[in-house]
C-alpha cells in the first residue's frame, strides 16, 4: 500500500459511524441468562452508601454502578462468577456468587487504591500490571494554585518530564514540555496531547480545575501504540466526568495578584547622571531634566479572578456534568489582559439495560485577549531615565520624546499607541459508543468520533505615532485563521480472566482529517485613526499598490490501524506487545507507510516464594521493554516540489505574473524514527509506606528532519528538507512516593523525583549534504553564533573564546587573543551546554485534622545560560543614547567600550525554586444544602536560590538554540491566590 486517499467526506463518516452504532446494537446477543445478583454498597465505616460504586463481574466487561441509596443489580450471571465491588478511595471485596441471590459489602477507605489504576493507550491496567515506563497523577497530588494552562500541574512532579514557562508572567503564556531530552533538529519536540479520548486537544480548552487524573507514557514501548504521534511521549489527560448519584453542585473561586520578583535592572537616573559624569563626561549632552523609572510606566500591580461551577449527577442509566469556568486575567504589563468563558458537558448513557454505553462531550471555549509586548520591557530597559515620559514640544512623535534613531523607542508610546484585539473561538463535540456484550464473552466495540473546530481573528491598529511606525499615518492589520480536524477511531477491547491466566487484547483503526485556512490584510496611511481596523480599505497604501494580502489552506490525512496483546500469568510474570501501521499524506511518495512496534515484560520478583515471605517488601517489579515511534510534526506539502511568484513582466498590454520553485520535491521524504530500550525497577516497601520507581533508558532518533543547503542545479531550489542524521539520548529517572506520617489526625506525604538526561548528536551529515555552515544561537548584539552543531557532541553547546579576567587597562583578557584583542572563530574552545546536569523535585503535602499544606520545590543542577544583558549592557560602551544595566556598578573595573563574547557571559545555570506553598482549611457542614466548604492561600514562584546574574536561570531548552536569555522577554512574577471551593 502506497497511496492515502484524503478527499473523504466528513458527513460520509457521520453516516458510517451512525450504521455501525445500529449495528453494534442489532449485533447483542439476546440469548444470554436471566440469573439476577442485587445488593447494596455502604462505607464501612460511616455505613453511608456509596453512591457510583463499582461492581463488576471479574473477567468480562459486565457490571453495574450502585444507585443514590448505594444499591445495585446485574443479571446475566451464573453461580461460578466472581463479583468485584470498588469505589474510588476505596479497598476492593471480591465475592462468588454462588447460590445467592444478594450480596451485600461494606467498603473500607484505601488511600493506596486511588492511583491503583493507570491509563495507558487505547485503555487502561493497574500499577501491578504495567510493563511501560508510565506516571500517573490525580487530582490530590497535582500542583496547587492558579495557572495559564493545566500542564502547571505537572511540573516538578514526574522524573523526566521537562516544564517550563520561558514566557514568565504574561497569562497568555504556555508551557514549554520537553520529555527525556531534544529527539529533533528541526520537527516539533512537544509530547502528543489528549485529551479524553481527542488527540492533540489543545490544553487551553479544559479548565485547569477539571483535571480529573494525568498519565504520561514516557518510553518507547508504552507510546509506540501511537506511532508517528509518539515519539515525544504522551500525555493523556481525563476531566471529571459524569457520575450517577444525587446532583452535586460545586463551585471554585480564585482570586489573584502577582508582583514582580526577577527582571532586568537598568541605572536609575541618579546613578546614569552619576556614571555619565565621572566615566564618560564627553556624553553630557544626554542627561536631562528627566527622572523616569520606564518599568514603572508600563506596568501595574494586576487583579485576576477565576470561577467555575459545576452541575452533576444521574442515574445509572443516565448522567450528567455540565461546568461552567468564567475567567479575568491581567499581566503586569498595562492593557496585557485574558478573558475566558469555558463550557464543557458530559453526559453517559446507558441503553439496552446496561448493553449499550454512550458517552456525549461538547465544549464551547471563547478568548479575547491583548497579547504583552515584550519589546516594551526591553524599551523600558534601554531607555535613557534622564528623560520624560511626554515631550508637548516634539510634534512628530505625538509629543512621546525624541526619535533618536532605529530600535529606541519610548516604551509607554509602544503601548498606548496600538489597539490590538484578539479572540479565540473553540467549537468541539465528540460521541462514544460502546457494546458491552458480544457473542464473545469479554469483548466489547468502541467507536469514537470527533469534530474540533478552532477560530482565530487578530485585529491590530497602530497610530500615525506608534514609535517605530512614524512617518505611515497609520497602520492596519487582520488576520484570520480557522482549523478544523475530524477523528474517528473504532476499538476491539477484550479482556479474560481463565483460572492464573488474564488477557488483555485491543484492535483498532483510527482516521483523522486536518484543514487550516489562513487570510491577512494589511493597509497603511490612513486620513484619522478613529476608525481603527473597521475601514482597512481607507488607506493610501491599497491605491499606491503596497498594501498587502495574503491566504493559504494546508490539509492533512492520517490512517493508522493498531493492535496490543497484554499477558498477566498469576500477577507474576507479565507481558506487552503492540503494533502500528501508520500512514500520513505528509510523508513523500516513497515513504507513505510505516512500521511502529513495541515489546515489553515485566517479573514481579515479590511474588517468587524466596521473597514472598519478607514481610517488609510488599512489591518488586522488574520491567523491561523497547518501542518504535515516529515523528509526523512538520507542515504539510513539504515532499511536493511548490512554486511561488518571482514578480511580473509586460507582454500583449498586460502585466503577468512569473513563477518560481520554491522547494525541491522530495518523494523520500520520511518520518524521524526513534528506537527506545528502557528499564525499570518498580518497588514497594514496609507496609506500602514507601514507593518508587527507578528507569534506565536509552533512546536514538534517526532519520533527522533538517533543511541543508544544496547547489542549483542539479537542484530547482537551493535549500531541501530530507531525512539524514540521528541523535542519542540516555538517562536515568528515580521517582520516590513515601507516606511519613499516617495516623488518625495527621498525615505527611512526600513524593521525590530525580533524572539526568544525556544528549548526543551523532552524524547528520554526509557527502551529499554538508555544507559546513552548522551555526545557531546568533547574538544580533555581537554579530556572532553563539551555538555550533558538532558530531559527537550535544545540542545547546556553547562555543566561544574563554575570558581570563581583566587587563590593566580594564579590558577583557581572552585567550588565544590576537594583537587587537581578537580569538579566531578556530581558537573558539567548548565554554558550556545548556542542558542541565540533574533535575530534582520535592513535593509535600500535610493534613491535620481539617488544615491541609502543600509544598513543592524544584532544583536543576549544572547547565549554562547566556547572559544577554550582561553581554550587550554590562559595559560603558552603551551608555549615552541608551542605558546600561545597573550590574556594571559592581565591576567598575571593566573600563572598555567595547564588548566581547565569550565566557564570561555564559553562566551556571544552577537553581532552587520555590515553586508553591498552599495552606488550606476545610468546613464539612452537617446542612442539607451545604456539603463543604474550603478556603485555601497559595502562593506560587516564591523564591529562586542561584548565582545567575541575570533576570532567571529557566530558560527555553527546546530548538536549536536553547540556553539563551533572550532580552525581550516577560518578567517573572510571584502569584498570590485566595481561593474558595464550595459543595453543595
Amino acid at each position: 500500500m502506497n497511496k492515502i486517499f484524503i478527499k473523504i467526506n466528513p458527513k460520509q463518516i457521520a453516516t458510517v459511524f451512525i450504521i455501525i452504532i445500529f449495528c453494534s446494537v442489532c449485533s447483542i446477543n439476546v440469548f444470554a441468562q436471566e440469573n439476577i445478583i442485587q445488593g447494596y454498597v455502604a462505607d464501612s465505616a460511616t455505613k453511608e452508601p456509596l453512591v457510583g460504586a463499582t461492581i463488576t463481574v471479574k473477567g468480562q466487561n459486565t457490571g453495574a454502578v450502585a444507585d443514590v441509596n448505594g444499591r445495585y443489580k446485574i443479571e446475566m450471571v451464573s453461580p461460578g462468577d466472581i463479583l468485584v465491588f470498588s469505589f474510588i478511595g476505596y479497598g476492593r471485596i471480591e465475592k462468588k456468587v454462588g447460590s445467592n441471590t444478594e450480596i451485600n459489602v461494606e467498603l473500607a477507605p484505601d488511600v493506596s487504591e486511588i492511583s491503583d489504576v493507570v491509563v495507558i493507550g487505547y485503555g487502561k491496567t493497574t500499577k501491578k500490571e504495567l510493563t511501560g515506563s508510565v506516571s500517573s497523577l490525580n487530582n490530590e497530588n497535582m500542583n496547587k494554585g492558579t495557572f495559564t494552562d493545566a500542564m502547571g500541574l505537572l511540573q516538578g512532579k514526574v522524573a523526566g518530564l521537562s516544564i517550563v514557562n520561558p514566557e514568565g508572567g504574561d497569562p497568555n503564556s504556555s508551557y514549554e514540555i520537553l520529555l527525556r531530552g531534544t529527539n529533533t533538529l528541526v520537527a516539533g519536540q512537544g509530547p502528543l496531547v489528549i485529551i479524553d479520548g481527542v488527540a492533540g486537544s489543545d490544553i487551553r480548552d479544559i479548565n485547569f480545575q477539571d483535571v480529573e487524573s494525568i498519565d504520561v507514557l514516557k518510553d518507547g514501548s508504552a507510546a509506540a501504540i501511537y506511532g508517528t504521534r509518539g515519539t515525544n511521549g504522551v500525555i493523556i489527560i481525563t476531566t471529571k466526568r459524569a457520575s450517577s448519584g444525587m446532583t452535586k453542585v460545586e463551585y471554585s473561586g480564585q482570586l489573584s495578584t502577582e508582583f514582580v520578583t526577577r527582571r532586568a535592572i537598568p541605572l536609575t537616573a541618579e546613578e546614569f547622571k552619576y556614571v555619565i559624569n565621572t566615566y564618560r563626561s564627553n556624553l553630557a549632552d544626554n542627561i536631562y531634566d528627566g527622572n523616569t523609572d520606564w518599568f514603572k510606566e508600563i506596568t501595574r500591580t494586576p487583579i485576576s479572578h477565576k470561577h467555575s461551577l459545576s452541575v452533576a449527577g444521574g442515574t445509572n442509566s443516565f448522567s450528567h456534568r455540565t461546568v461552567l469556568n468564567i475567567e479575568e486575567n491581567q499581566g503586569v504589563q498595562i492593557f496585557n489582559n485574558v478573558s475566558k468563558l469555558l463550557i464543557r458537558s458530559n453526559i453517559r448513557q446507558s441503553a439496552l439495560e446496561g448493553w449499550l454505553d454512550l458517552d456525549y462531550n461538547l465544549k464551547i471555549v471563547h478568548r479575547e485577549y491583548t497579547p504583552s509586548s515584550t519589546n516594551a520591557f526591553y524599551q523600558a530597559f534601554i531607555r535613557n531615565p534622564t528623560e520624560s515620559v511626554y515631550d508637548k514640544n516634539n510634534e512628530e512623535s505625538g509629543g512621546w520624546g525624541r526619535i533618536a534613531s532605529m530600535e529606541y523607542y519610548n516604551p509607554v508610546a509602544l503601548l498606548y499607541e496600538r489597539d490590538v484585539e484578539k479572540q479565540n473561538d473553540s467549537y468541539g463535540a465528540n460521541v462514544r459508543s460502546t457494546v458491552n456484550i458480544l457473542p464473545i464473552k469479554g469483548l466489547k466495540w468502541d467507536n469514537f468520533l470527533s469534530l474540533n473546530r478552532n477560530n482565530y481573528e487578530s485585529r491590530s491598529y497602530h497610530t500615525r505615532y506608534y514609535p517605530s511606525l512614524i512617518g505611515t499615518d497609520g497602520q492596519a492589520n487582520i488576520e484570520n485563521y480557522l482549523e478544523t480536524d475530524l477523528q474517528y477511531e473504532s476499538t476491539l477491547n477484550y479482556s479474560r480472566q481463565i483460572d492464573k491466566h488474564t488477557i488483555q487484547a485491543v484492535a483498532g483503526y483510527t482516521y483523522l482529517y486536518e484543514y487550516n485556512t489562513t487570510s491577512s490584510m494589511s493597509n497603511s496611511q490612513f486620513d484619522t485613526d478613529d476608525y481603527g481596523t473597521y475601514n482597512i480599505g481607507a488607506g493610501e497604501y491599497l491605491t499606491s499598490g503596497l498594501a498587502s494580502m495574503y491566504s493559504y489552506k494546508e490539509d492533512n490525512t492520517y490512517i493508522a490501524f493498531f493492535g496490543r496483546l497484554m499477558y498477566n500469568y498469576n500477577d507474576k510474570y507479565l507481558f506487552s506487545a503492540s503494533i502500528r501501521r501508520d500512514g500520513s499524506s505528509r510523508f513523500g511518495e516513497n515513504n507513505k507507510w510505516g512500521w511502529f512496534p513495541a515489546i515489553s515484560g515485566g517479573w514481579r520478583i515479590s511474588e517468587e516464594n524466596f521473597l514472598k515471605n519478607i514481610s517488609w517488601l510488599q512489591d518488586l517489579k522488574l520491567r523491561l521493554g523497547y518501542g518504535v515511534t515516529g515523528n509526523q510534526d512538520f507542515s504539510s506539502y513539504q515532499s511536493k516540489l511548490m512554486m511561488t511568484t518571482a514578480g511580473k513582466f509586460y507582454y500583449n498590454g498586460k502585466w503577468i505574473n512569473t513563477y518560481q520553485p520554491a522547494s525541491n520535491a522530495n518523494p523520500n521524504l520520511a518520518w524521524e524514527k526513534k528506537a527506545e530500550f528502557n528499564v525499570g525497577l518498580d518497588f514497594s516497601v514496609f507496609k506500602s509506606r514507601l514507593n518508587g520507581s527507578l528507569d534506565y533508558y536509552i533512546r536514538k532518533t534517526s532519520d533527522l528532519l533538517y533543511e541543508y543547503t544544496v547547489p542549483t542545479p542539479p537542484y530547482v531550489y537551493n535549500t531541501m528538507l530530507t531525512n539524514l542524521g540521528q541523535i542519542t539520548n540516555k538517562g536515568l529517572e528515580l521517582t520516590l512516593n513515601a507516606t511519613v506520617i499516617n495516623t488518625d489526625k495527621l498525615n505527611w506525604t512526600s513524593t521525590f523525583t530525580a533524572s539526568h538526561n544525556t544528549n548526543i548528536l551523532d552524524y547528520f551529515t554526509n557527502e551529499e549534504f554538508s555544507d559546513g555552515t552548522y551555526k545557531v544561537g546568533w547574538i544580533v548584539g555581537a554579530a556572532v553564533y553563539s551555538q555550533r552543531l558538532i558530531e559527537g557532541e550535544s545540542l545547546g553547546t556553547f562555543y566561544g573564546p574563554v575570558w581570563q579576567g581583566l587587563d590593566e587597562n580594564g579590558s577583557d583578557k581572552l585567550k588565544n587573543q590576537d594583537i587587537s584583542g581578537l580569538v579566531a572563530e578556530e581558537d573558539w574552545e567548548k565554554i558550556g551546554c545548556a542542558y542541565p546536569d540533574v533535575v530534582l523535585g520535592w513535593s509535600n503535602k500535610f493534613t491535620y485534622k481539617n488544615f491541609d499544606l502543600d509544598f513543592t520545590l524544584r532544583a536543576s543542577i549544572g547547565g549554562n545560560v547566556l547572559n544577554q544583558y550582561a553581554l550587550l549592557y554590562e559595559n560603558l560602551g552603551q551608555i549615552g543614547l541608551e542605558n546600561i544595566s545597573a550590574s556594571w556598578l559592581n565591576n567598575t573595573d571593566f573600563t572598555s567600550l567595547n564588548y566581547k563574547y565569550s565566557s564570561k557571559y555564559v553562566e551556571d545555570a544552577s537553581f532552587l525554586k520555590l515553586d508553591n506553598l498552599s495552606l488550606g482549611y476545610t468546613f464539612n457542614h452537617n446542612s442539607k444544602l451545604f456539603k463543604s466548604t474550603r478556603l485555601s492561600l497559595t502562593g506560587q514562584n516564591l523564591f529562586c536560590l542561584t548565582t545567575y546574574t541575570g533576570v532567571d536561570p529557566e530558560v527555553s531548552l527546546s530548538g536549536l538554540q536553547p540556553g539563551m536569555e533572550s532580552t525581550s522577554y516577560y518578567p517573572r512574577t510571584a502569584v498570590f491566590t485566595f481561593g474558595v471551593n464550595l459543595t453543595f
